[in-house]
């Protein structure tokens, strides 16, 4: 159809491509013949004109004045405030700088590390970086933004591309972006942070992304279960003073009280009466980053104690948050552990004393930092790790 005349013009100045009557003839008798029975597909290389956004902030009216909550649009454009205030939000939702059709939900959040303290206690060689457990409540955060009533039952395929690094100390804006569509009866939100630099002698700014995830939503919230309770510490049992030593973690995320081996996995005891996390503290975190912490430090001391490296985030392939911590009447540890040895990933779980399961982690995988660690400081480590038990 309008292989000719005027209609290919058009579509060229408008920048759409047209296939040609040899690729699209087939494509159509395809369809026609053994296609689904319902829905749209669309075929195409470019599309032009027909992948623009028509309003930059896909209509939603981002200035700063107060709306109150149910307010109707105004001149045709909706407010983001009614839609922010029906839930409290997170410490990483900043300004909503709009919502596209194709581009989905923007947020741009200034972080300031002499501010937050989750930027001012993850320090490598001096720089704040974001820590890889913010990059993921960031997802879970601007996922939820939009969908009050439903439930994170889920992040997936977490990839830690680039570290996001203060530099200078400096505050700087982290973009995170969430395009939602259905899946069955759940929702799923990809999401990606992105992080833009001004370098010298460089006319345009450098773009990174640097994690990207997928949030998986439902109507139901998430069911705890109640297994096996961690074990006993078993000796040698590393404590928080040599953990801290080789670790770079400022209170804030020095959550582990100690640690122990049990036969082939490791357990981490949470630290209590741990310091403000994030300001304002009253802001809620829908993933409590700091259990997920939990494993990773836990499985970072398994790879100190036995490979003598310390790895950093470099991909998590689901991570679930099954029960608030808010609800242990006890302590709480990580139970770690190696999933496959020639990957090097780890499986992950946070129970209490009666078994009642808080997080699933799973397919946790980490980059060495390329400096080497003091081979004094290791050596509790190392002494513990590589501790069996005797059977009596």
């Amino acid at each position: 159809m309008a292989s000719r005349g005027s209609i290919p013009k058009v579509m060229e100045l408008a920048g759409i491509d047209m296939l040609p009557p040899e690729a699209g003839v087939p494509l159509i008798r395809r369809e026609l013949t053994a296609g689904g029975t319902r829905g749209e597909i669309v075929i195409a290389q470019r599309l032009g004109l027909l992948q623009k956004e028509w309003d930059s902030t896909g209509g939603l009216d981002t200035t700063p004045e107060e709306v109150e909550v149910g307010a109707l649009p105004v001149e045709g454009r909706l407010h983001a405030a009614p839609f922010a205030d029906t839930s409290p939000q997170g410490p990483m939702i900043g300004r909503i700088s709009g919502v596209g059709l194709h581009g989905g939900l923007t947020i741009e959040t200034t972080l300031d590390p002499s501010i937050q303290p989750f930027l001012q206690d993850h320090q490598i060689d001096g720089t704040p970086v974001l820590p890889g457990v913010m990059g993921i409540e960031a997802f879970a955060e601007a996922a939820l933004w939009m969908l009050p009533g439903w439930h994170v039952d889920a992040v997936e395929d977490v990839n830690f591309l680039a570290a996001f690094k203060f530099y200078r100390n400096a505050p700087r804006t982290a973009t995170i972006h969430a395009v939602i569509h259905p899946q069955g009866d759940s929702l799923v939100a990809d999401c990606c942070l992105v992080g833009q630099r001004r370098l010298p002698n460089q006319a345009e700014a450098q773009v990174t992304t640097h994690f990207t995830g997928r949030v998986r939503l439902t109507k139901q919230p998430p069911q705890g279960a109640i297994g096996q309770a961690p074990s006993a510490p078993a000796r040698p049992v590393i404590e928080a003073a040599d953990i801290y030593r080789v670790y770079f973690h400022g209170p804030a995320y020095q959550v582990v009280q100690r640690a122990w081996r049990d036969e082939g996995r490791m357990v981490g005891e949470m630290a209590q009466g741990l310091t403000c996390h994030h300001h304002p503290s009253e802001r809620p975190t829908l993933l409590s980053p700091r259990l997920i912490e939990l494993c990773f430090q836990t499985a970072g001391l398994w790879e100190m104690g036995l490979q003598g490296r310390m790895g950093l985030p470099q991909r998590v392939r689901q991570v679930c948050l099954c029960r608030a911590p808010e609800l242990a009447e006890g302590q709480l540890y990580a139970v770690v552990t190696p999933a496959d040895p020639d990957q090097g990933s780890f499986d992950a779980e946070v129970r209490d004393a009666e078994g009642n399961l808080y997080l699933h982690l799973s397919g946790y995988r980490t980059v060495a930092l390329p400096n080497g660690l003091d081979a004094e400081l290791l050596k509790p480590l190392q002494a513990a790790v590589s501790f069996e038990a005797v059977p009596a």
